[in-house]
């Protein structure tokens, strides 16, 4: 028996549920009662206790003040991710202790630390949207008990498909994370090319030696990316396309420039080389 609060749901303890029902098929109780929490197989966000090894995953208690290396606190959403994730990854089919590290990171600098730190009171004044106050909105504004476990399962529905979308691309950021850090070994004047389309956009954020990547956008395209604001592509190409492009780089199978410079597309690989290198 898996048991969390009862009452208004957030979005920590259902994306919590989720990841352990990726796993382990567990009876949900929501519940306060300290008799029924005693009796729990596992317990999620409710009951001041912290125990990973009684499977007790709290974190109001004044005891506990476990947080991530940038300073995020865990919330109930984090422990368990910590705790399963390296479960998950190997059950969706994922190899090698390196890759699962990888995965596990992603998924929380994207999704859980977030989560954890709305719930922890971080971004109270933040008016922005987030999957917490779109969680949080999923709560009936009655009181009624049957009503409220209806939305708590519409919610738990909710947060496991994102959850699943998320594990599915960190997936296939880790499946070639090895594979790009070879290629980051032949870097030239800050020049990444790739001979294959491989998802490389969060791999070159923490290589700052990687200022731009060329790589086949398709059989018949070429793209230029830049990686942070500082190495965008010169003004004199932003927002011009075909012809325009063309005449004012001097190529001859230019397709376009967005109009902030992180990206372009050509036609030929060495048309892309010419704009990666251009200042």
């Amino acid at each position: 028996m898996l048991v969390t609060h009862s009452g208004r749901f957030h979005a920590d303890e259902v994306f919590a549920v989720s990841m352990v029902k990726m796993v382990e098929d567990r009876q949900i109780v929501r519940s306060r009662d300290d008799e029924v929490i005693k009796q729990a197989d596992i317990v999620l966000d409710v009951g001041a206790e912290y125990n990973p090894e009684t499977l007790r995953f709290d974190h109001h208690q004044n005891s506990f003040t476990e947080e991530r290396e940038g300073g995020t606190p865990y919330a109930t959403a984090g422990l368990i991710w910590r705790h399963y994730a390296k479960r998950i990854f190997v059950s969706k089919g994922l190899k090698g202790d390196y890759e699962i590290e990888f995965a596990t990171k992603w998924v929380d600098d994207k999704l859980i630390n977030d989560i954890d730190a709305v719930d922890n009171g971080l971004f109270q004044e933040d008016p922005r949207p987030s999957v917490s106050l779109l969680i949080a909105m999923m709560n009936e504004s009655s009181d009624e008990l049957e009503k409220q476990e209806i939305a708590f399962n519409k919610a738990l529905k909710f947060t496991n498909d994102i959850l699943e979308n998320f594990i599915k691309a960190a997936i296939k950021e880790a499946e070639v994370v090895v594979e790009l850090e070879e290629y980051a070994k032949t870097v030239q004047d800050g020049i990444l090319i790739l001979d294959k389309n491989l998802p490389f956009k969060d791999f070159i954020r923490s290589h700052p030696e990687i200022k731009r990547v060329v790589y086949p956008r398709s059989q018949e395209q070429y793209g230029v990316f830049c990686n942070n604001k500082e190495n965008h592509l010169p003004e004199r190409f932003r927002g011009l396309r075909d012809t325009e492009l063309n005449e004012v780089s001097g190529l001859n199978d230019t397709i376009f420039c967005h109009k902030s410079g992180f990206m372009a597309v050509t036609l030929t690989l060495e048309s892309a080389l010419f704009l990666a290198k251009s200042k």
